[in-house]
């Protein structure tokens, strides 16, 4: 069984439905393919959180419906393991009810036109003379194998990538490494007792609790809590089993809400997000900040560059590789490249033990201020002129040395990926000068070189 639409779509979450929406409201026929039916479409595990000025950004295209929102939050509270030093990093943001959201967002995806699936599971992308011209999917409930052809397969099927990585020997199938990725744990609960300023959310490092990773307390309101924890998956630890050990007896559980877990991309952004018929958007893109493992706001910005480019390239004709590569270029100038630079800064802060983060925050080595700009902005070469001082007369100058080192391989990695090539003839070449940075950054900070597949 075969049917044709413009573009067919492989995941309703963030992503998906986004991109779904603003391709139909531009008058495209889209086929909008979920596993998941009924009320369980928009139920993920997530961490709930987006910033202020993601949900801007969307206003420009889509009214947020209010009611998705459930907390408004002014800020982190940064806590240090031995839980003396909280540092407060201003910026505004909600933390979101995650199911209402994901319904929320198919529900316009439809109202705008786009042909919801639902039930039905994408298994591989469909392939005809090297390009893909549409996805193979099989009806759950019946068992039934069809085809949905289009001119342009978007692959939304979040971190297994189900599209992009059938397609071996091509650039965009380039798989996650167990270093790539973070396992994480979540439980939503109510509390018996109310949790103090739930105008913040709570980001606990500890390397016993969460190696490689952290913990948290996104508040949905003072009594109704997202609790979980981060590991780095090269560790290959169960993060349940953190949680119950570490987290579960801190808290005075009334009932829970909903629990889950999964694996989160945190890496450096992939080699391409394109292919001949073919892009990724999301976890599937592993748009993800490598620090805090959030995605929703880059989902949102992948949706939105993509539907950008896969317009054009109906207006040309044309959906080979080298128009949907704007995509490529617009991505890392807006966010690839920050991506990159806070991968850097991930590996290094996975290399530190709690002593290294109490004496490291205690001290202010980086103020409130540059821990933000950081996140927000990226990193910036005055930093690393900060260190060279700070080593002369605060303790563990190998602890400096290694932070200086980070923030300047940050910048050079970053402005890498700003230089990325303006077509595919160039990608290798390029791909072998970001791999070669790589190795030289992690050979000094005391890791080995970049896992090969």
């Amino acid at each position: 069984m075969s049917e044709r639409f413009d573009v067919v779509v492989a995941g309703a979450g963030t992503a998906g439905a986004y991109v779904s929406y603003l391709l139909a409201k531009a008058g495209f026929k889209v086929a909008l393919l979920e596993s998941k039916s009924g009320n369980d479409i928009g139920v993920k595990t997530c961490g709930d959180g987006l910033g202020q000025h993601h949900v801007e950004r969307l206003s420009r295209h889509l009214t947020p419906n209010p009611k998705v929102f459930q907390n408004k939050i002014e800020g982190v509270e940064l806590i240090s393991p031995d839980e003396r030093t909280r540092l407060i990093i201003k910026g505004e943001g909600y933390v979101l009810d995650r199911f209402m959201w994901g319904k929320w967002l198919v529900e316009e995806a439809v109202n705008a036109g786009a042909t919801l699936y639902e039930g039905h599971t994408a298994t591989a992308p469909l392939l005809e003379n090297g390009a893909v011209v549409g996805v193979k999917a099989v009806e759950r409930r019946s068992g039934t194998a069809k085809e949905f052809r289009a001119k342009v397969a978007i692959d939304a099927s979040g971190s297994a990538a189900v599209l992009r990585t059938k397609l071996i020997g091509w650039p965009i199938s380039e798989p996650l490494h167990p270093e790539d990725v973070s396992h994480a744990y979540r439980e939503i609960v109510y509390v018996e007792e109310p949790l103090e300023n739930p105008q913040y959310i709570r980001i606990y490092l500890d390397m016993v609790v969460a190696p490689g990773g952290y913990w948290w307390i996104f508040p949905r309101s003072s009594t109704l809590l997202n609790v979980g924890l981060g590991i780095w998956g090269v560790l290959k630890q169960n993060p349940r089993t953190n949680y119950e050990k570490y987290i579960l007896p801190r808290l005075k559980i009334r009932s829970k809400y909903h629990i889950g877990g999964g694996f989160i991309p945190t890496r450096r952004p992939l080699k391409t997000l394109v292919g001949n018929g073919i892009v990724a958007l999301g976890d599937a893109a592993a748009a993800v900040n490598p620090i805090h493992g959030g995605g929703i706001g880059q989902a949102l910005l992948t949706a939105e560059l993509s539907s950008k480019v896969i317009a054009k390239a109906f207006e040309r004709g044309d959906f080979s590789e080298n128009v949907l590569w704007e995509y490529n270029l617009l991505y890392m100038k807006e966010w690839g490249y920050r991506q990159a630079q806070l991968d850097v800064l991930r590996l290094m802060l996975q290399t530190l033990d709690n002593d290294d983060l109490n004496f490291g925050l205690s001290r202010k080595i980086l103020t409130e201020d540059e821990i933000y700009h950081l996140a927000a902005k990226g990193t910036n070469i005055s930093l690393i002129d900060k260190f060279r001082v700070m080593m002369q007369f605060i303790g563990r100058p190998a602890l400096l040395r290694k932070l200086s080192t980070s923030i300047q391989y940050a910048k050079e990695i970053g402005d890498l990926y700003l230089a990325y090539p303006t077509d595919r003839s160039n990608l290798e070449r390029w791909h072998a000068q970001v791999v070669a940075k790589y190795n030289e950054y992690r050979e000094k900070i005391g890791l080995g070189p970049l896992p090969t597949a």
